[in-house]
């Protein structure tokens, strides 16, 4: 996959998990399917950190 393909799922794809403990939790911002935010009030600093983490997923795939 590439940086853009988890950057976008982050945004758009809810774990199956919803235990926010766990590393592998993710709460879409985004719907898939209209691109509209899911909330209210959604900022930049969410879109950053949805970028921070499919960061570190990409790394762990290419094995960085």
């Amino acid at each position: 996959m590439t940086l853009r393909e988890f950057f976008m799922q982050r945004l758009t794809v809810d774990s199956n998990t919803e235990d926010r403990r766990r590393k592998e939790f993710n709460q879409a911002i985004f719907s898939g399917e209209t691109g509209y935010a899911c909330f209210n009030g959604t900022d930049l600093d969410m879109v950053l950190e949805k970028f921070d983490l499919a960061f570190k997923d990409y790394n762990k795939e290419i094995g960085g």
